[in-house]
Order: C-alpha cells, then structure tokens, then sequence
C-alpha cells in the first residue's frame, strides 16, 4: 500500500558533499567568513572551493528542484500540483513563489562560484598554481551549468530565433548580493550571449580540470573533470543544432576510454560512482534533511510520492526492458519513477549513455538527404541492448532514425531534467497530457516567468510575453 512518509525538517550541515575522509567542515558558512579568513591557507582554500559543490545543492535548484521542474513540465509526469503551477501552463503566473525560489536559486549558486573568483584572484599565491587553477576551473563550471539550466526554462530555446537573438537571461559575472537591486538594473543578455559565456567558460575550464580515474570516487563524479566539460559541450552544442560540434564533443568523450554503460542501468542510480556517471550533484541524508526537496522524497511511492509516472511513457517499454522491469514500480495502479528512493540520492546532471545518444543524433542529422546513419543505428542499438537485449532499433529513413533517437532519449534520460527541453530544442510541440493542454512550440507559456517583484526592482529585466 502506498504510505506517505514526512520526515522532520533539520539543520543542514555545511560541507557535507563530501563523506569519510573527503569530507570537509568549516566552523561557519564560507559566505559568511571574511575572505582573509577563508583564503588565508591552501588548506582553507581547498575547503572553500569544496564549498562550491555545497551552494551547487542549492535546495531550489540543483538540490533536486531543477530536473523536476523540466520534467513536470514535460509529458511523463502527469501535472502533479504539489509544485505550484509549475507543470499547469494556462496557470502559471508570474507571482508563482516555486518558480520565484528557483530563480533565485540559480543566481544565488551563480554568485557563490563568482565570489570564489573574486577572492581567489584576490589571494593568488596562497595555493599552488595547479590548485588555484583547478579551483578557478571548477567555479567556471559552477556557474556554466547554471546558465545552461536557467537559459532553457526561462528563455525559449537557441532555434527561436536563426542566430539566437531573442532574450535570454541576465548574465551576472560579477558578485552582487542583490543582482536584481534597483541599484544594479542588470538587463537580460541574448540567448547567444548566455550560450557564448556559457562556452567561454567551459573552454577556459578545461585545461585545469582533471581526468578521471579508474577508480570511481566523489573526487571525480561530484566534482567537474575534462569528461565533464566535453559531455556538457556535447550537448550544449546538439541543443544549438550545431551537430559537427555536438560531434566532436561526444568523440571526445567516447574516444577518452573513460567511460562506460553499465550492465544494469539501476545500478546507476543506486552506486552513484560508476564508470557511467560523469557528473552528479552529490548528496547525503543532511543534504535535503526535509520532505520539500530531495528527488526521492517527490519520486519514490514509499516517501512524498508527489509525481506518478504516466502510462503512456510505461508503455513506450517491452516488459522485459530493464527500465521498465527495475526503474518502474506500481502500486495501487498507479506507476512511479524510482531512480530515486532516498532522501540522499544524488541528483544526476551527465552520463555516458546521453553522450552516445548525442552523437547518434548528430551524426544522424549530418549524413546526406535521406540516407540513414548505420553508425547512428550502432549506437542507438547500444543503449537499447543495455536494457533490452531482445529489442533492436530499425529505420529506412533519416527522419525515421531522427524520432527513433529522440524517442530513445526520452525512455532512457527520463526523470533526469530534460522533458520539456527534449521538445523545446527539436521544434515539437508540448502534446496534451493529464490535464494539461497542447502547447505549440513558440507558445510564450513554454518558458517561465520572471518572478514579479524582480521586475518590479528592476525595470531593465523584461518580462516574458503573457505573464
């Protein structure tokens, strides 16, 4: 029977990305020590770069909140209501307080990794060169992944436009403890803008991050490596249709001989560190001590059970598909999702299995009129023959191969926060779904709203059309 389980809410405990002897404590919150104080030793620099990963946990974004939001708004997970109305398009207003603590969310993880290179450029010397450097890397990731997720639910998608001229959102570089403060007027830069910063950082990460080893730890999934970066490039670039750059990023990580499938794709999801994983949010219990936030709590039939999963995405799967037979549970006829189950899964952001689906697709866009893309096949039918064996994928046709790979996408990276993306970045509409209605690809409610009291502070951050 299904049971609802509240757990009480408890203090975070600062730091606690990191367990056993990688764990790391400050006394007090970073931002809440002088930087003379936490920069004063190459060892409280360390600490204070590991407390990046701490503001990345940030409970209303990449805490858990920042998936379910793209996937709610997607079509496998009906239009649950506990989460405003987020999932409710018609509904959905600009005063939405989830959407608002988003939103702040994501700057205010921005403005950690941006505080972080401000003192740490104001301290150069203390740590060697190679840590500074690693460190400086790793905040440029920080703040790339944020933008990337900010951008693709607040701004419609890089095609709107031919050359992505539309608006996007305020890129914030600089610290500012009130971003949006009458004080500041920051407006919204371009799409491109956001995708171009968004790169430029990557690029400039890179070099300083490093490889991953053999042997699996939060060292190198919960924090950013090289793999890291070129699996993010991949799909930055598949999501501006720039395929020969979607390309040569999934070969990057493919040719790497770093990663790859594991045999079972529970295991993922329950060992965390596997040679799968390329980057993950980090989490323990303390993380997301409440029942508001963890990906558990609102996935999993035996804790929150906020969100079901939708019998049209069940039946996308033969029976004997492990993401059916070990992902998917029903209880009381209801199905649900359980990649997650705890209050201290992790939250996962890239995994090898999206990149070979990367490069199917773009090599399925690139090959020549209609012809099909018998690599592209390969690798689609790689990812399919992980979960089930006995299932192969065919085409005769490009367009044919293209939605059998988008449709791959969907059973395979679902629940992992790219629902509404996936439709959004190919030009297809939103179809009907519980008691949502159709959404036509350019629709101004396919985006989120500012929230309103920033656009109030700041007549400079314009509005969203419709709200």
């Amino acid at each position: 029977m299904l049971k609802f389980k509240y757990i009480l809410m408890g203090a975070i405990a600062f730091g606690s990305l990191f367990t056993s002897c990688e764990k790391q404590l400050f006394e007090s919150p970073y931002a809440q020590l002088d930087p003379a104080e936490a920069f004063s030793s190459a060892d409280r620099i360390a600490k204070t770069a590991i407390g990046m990963y701490d503001a990345l946990q940030n409970r209303e974004f990449f805490g858990g909140r920042v998936l379910i939001y793209a996937d709610i708004r997607g079509i496998d997970c009906g239009v649950p209501r506990y989460f405003g109305n987020v999932a409710d398009f018609s509904a959905l207003r600009s005063d939405d307080a989830v959407v608002g603590n988003a939103f702040i969310g994501g700057y205010r993880t921005i403005n950690e990794a941006n505080l972080f290179l401000k003192n740490i450029n104001t301290y150069s010397g203390v740590a060697t060169p190679q840590d500074e450097a690693r460190y400086k890397a790793e905040a440029k990731f920080i703040r790339a992944l944020n933008y990337f997720y900010l951008v693709n639910l607040w701004a419609q998608p890089y095609k709107f436009t031919a050359d992505g001229s539309h608006l996007g959102v305020p890129l914030v570089l600089e610290v500012s403890d009130k971003p949006f403060d009458p004080s500041n007027r920051i407006p919204r830069n371009t799409v491109k803008e956001v995708y171009d910063q968004i790169i430029k950082d990557l690029e400039e990460a890179y070099p300083s991050l490093p490889e991953v080893t053999a042997t699996r730890s939060i060292s190198n999934v919960g924090r950013a490596t090289k793999g890291a970066v070129d699996a993010l490039l991949a799909r930055v670039y598949l999501y501006k249709q720039d395929y020969n750059k979607a390309l040569e990023y999934s070969n990057k990580v493919i040719s790497s001989s770093k990663y790859s499938l594991q045999a079972s794709p529970k295991e993922i999801f329950t060992a965390y560190t596997t040679t799968e994983s390329i980057f993950s949010v980090a989490h323990n219990g303390s993380d997301n001590p409440n029942t508001n936030n963890a990906l558990g709590q609102h996935y999993s039939p035996n804790l929150r059970a906020d969100i079901q999963v939708s019998p049209d995405f069940v039946n996308l799967m033969t029976a004997t598909d492990l993401r059916r037979k070990d992902l998917i549970v029903q209880d009381e006829g209801a199905y649900w999702n359980t990649k997650y189950t705890t209050i201290g899964d992790w939250v996962p952001v890239l995994r090898y299995s999206e990149v070979l689906l990367t490069k199917a697709e773009a090599l399925a866009n690139l090959s020549s009129g209609t012809s099909v893309s018998g690599e592209a096949l390969t690798l689609i039918n790689q990812v399919r023959h992980r979960s089930d064996a006995a299932t192969s994928i065919v085409a005769s046709t490009k367009a044919e191969l293209i939605s059998k790979i988008l449709n791959e996408r969907r059973i395979e990276l679902a629940f992992e926060g790219q629902g509404i993306f996936e439709f959004l970045r190919t030009g297809r509409d939103i179809p009907a779904h519980g008691t949502a209605k159709e959404q036509k690809w350019g629709a101004s409610t396919v985006v989120l709203p500012f929230p309103q009291v920033e656009v109030q502070q700041n007549p400079n951050l314009v509005q969203n059309p419709g709200y």
